[in-house]
């Protein structure tokens, strides 16, 4: 009888063990940063391997290094009383999805502030793991404007502006054949006030008929605004009403805008 209970107790032991190993577990986050547009509707995957059920588990998600609660689940509930009010009305996690390891996080309305590092913190009686993921919020710049101008010693130059980019985008010219003739321009980027970029590139140009177009590209998103401009021979004469004229510089300017994508 002793033997047998020796031999439970041991069992017993074993069973408790593996139970406390069986409670191990990574948190698995994305391989690379998370990209997102302003005002858009995002999700920061995390997930438990393996897929343990995290309904009793304590998940806590905060930005930039403990600076900023953004949700906080205790006690199979989410406890907004704790969350910032930056946060506040735009965060869930789906809860469905907890009994199968799923602890991503939904963010809605994405702002500027929201971009940069993310922890997710996952806990259970007897193990903690995290997660750490980089959002990175997007802002495309404005449509693209044209205009034409010359310069104290005679140049005409064409100027290509756009404001409020997130970040600096890439900028091409090209001319009425396709040609790449960025290599010709130059690039200013300053910031503002709200920490957006306002971008203006300059090309001289000669005074000849042309089409010149300026495409700003964002390098996270690829999402693109074109602009065009038709230039016409300074020195061309039109015939109106059996008339010869020269044509002003307003009429004989047009610019189209499109968006890329």
């Amino acid at each position: 009888m002793g033997l047998l209970s020796l031999t439970d107790s041991i069992l017993m032991l074993t069973v408790a063990v593996c139970g406390s190993f069986s409670e191990k577990f990574d948190v698995i986050g994305p391989s690379t940063d998370i990209y997102v547009l302003l005002g858009e509707d995002v999700t920061l995957p995390a997930t438990l391997s393996p897929p343990l059920n995290a309904q009793g588990f304590e998940l806590t998600w905060v930005q930039n290094e403990l600076h900023s609660l953004v949700l906080l689940y205790q006690d199979f509930r989410i406890r907004l009383e704790y969350q910032m009010q930056a946060f506040k009305g735009r965060t869930a996690l789906f809860p469905e999805e907890l009994v199968s390891g799923n602890v991503s996080l939904r963010l809605q309305d994405v702002r500027v502030s929201d971009g940069g590092l993310y922890r997710c913190l996952v806990a259970s009686e007897q193990w903690n793991e995290e997660a750490h993921i980089t959002l990175n919020v997007e802002v495309v710049g404005t449509q693209p404007s044209i205009s034409i101008s010359t310069t104290e010693d005679q140049q005409t130059r064409l100027e290509c502006s756009s404001e409020k980019w997130s970040s600096r985008p890439q900028v091409t010219w090209r001319d009425m054949n396709g040609v790449d003739v960025t290599s010709q321009s130059n690039l200013t980027v300053q910031r503002d006030d709200e920490g957006l970029l306002r971008v203006s590139s300059v090309i001289p140009i000669k005074w000849e008929f042309n089409v010149f177009s300026c495409l700003m590209r964002s390098n996270m998103t690829r999402l693109a605004h074109q602009s065009k401009m038709r230039i016409y021979d300074k020195k061309a004469t039109y015939k109106t009403k059996g008339k010869d004229m020269a044509g002003e510089i307003l009429d004989l300017l047009e610019c189209a805008r499109a968006r890329v994508v």
